[in-house]
């Protein structure tokens, strides 16, 4: 869980340069935005600073934030279930060990101690499939929306790739002329959020 930042990450920078190759084509007419353009009249190239749209896209700083509220909450649950359940393993130990119960109140305190470990294992692996499903429906929601705005912009850019760029990325230098960072971010902050 605590490395949704970094699964984001990774997801943004492949999303980016898949989306744009997608969708170069398919593009409405939009608010002109001014685009830095490759000087040589061969393949056009041109990058987004993943680590930048990812500090600075609004939409994902509160995806990550209410997923990381949520997971701190579910962490915090099961913790206090867990703490409740132990001490009610401890003083069910201390009173089967100090002989002030019969076979069958033991069996029976020991029986039901059992189920709650095993509702609280189960709570705690239907709580991490709720946020990894979360996780998942925000990236899906982070894709749709960053192709979306692609799409706007393809008949502005004119470009024949959008690589996605991040420091100690598989891009080890990208030049700063190409850099379509601030304009897809703007787009991005300006539209309305996915719910």
């Amino acid at each position: 869980m605590k490395n949704i930042s970094l699964i984001l990450n990774v997801i943004l920078l492949a999303a980016v340069a898949h989306l744009y190759y997608l969708n170069l084509r398919k593009a409405k007419p939009a608010d002109q935005v001014i685009m830095p353009k490759t000087e040589n009249a061969g393949v056009r190239v041109a990058h987004v600073n993943a680590d930048t749209l990812d500090a600075n896209y609004e939409w994902l700083k509160k995806q990550k934030a209410g997923i990381e509220q949520r997971v701190k909450n579910a962490e915090s649950t099961l913790g206090n279930k867990k703490e409740s359940l132990m001490k009610d393993l401890e003083a069910f130990q201390v009173k089967y060990q100090g002989g002030t119960m019969t076979e069958a109140e033991a069996k029976k305190q020991y029986d039901a101690l059992m189920q709650r470990q095993q509702k609280l294992a189960d709570d705690e692996a239907r709580l991490g499939k709720a946020l990894g499903d979360e996780q998942k429906k925000a990236f899906n929601d982070l894709y749709a929306n960053v192709e979306s705005q692609l799409k706007t912009l393809s008949s502005q850019i004119g470009y024949d790739y959008i690589l996605s760029y991040s420091r100690g990325g598989p891009i080890l230098l990208a030049n700063d002329s190409l850099d379509i960072t601030t304009q897809v971010l703007q787009l991005l902050n300006a539209q309305e959020m996915p719910k």
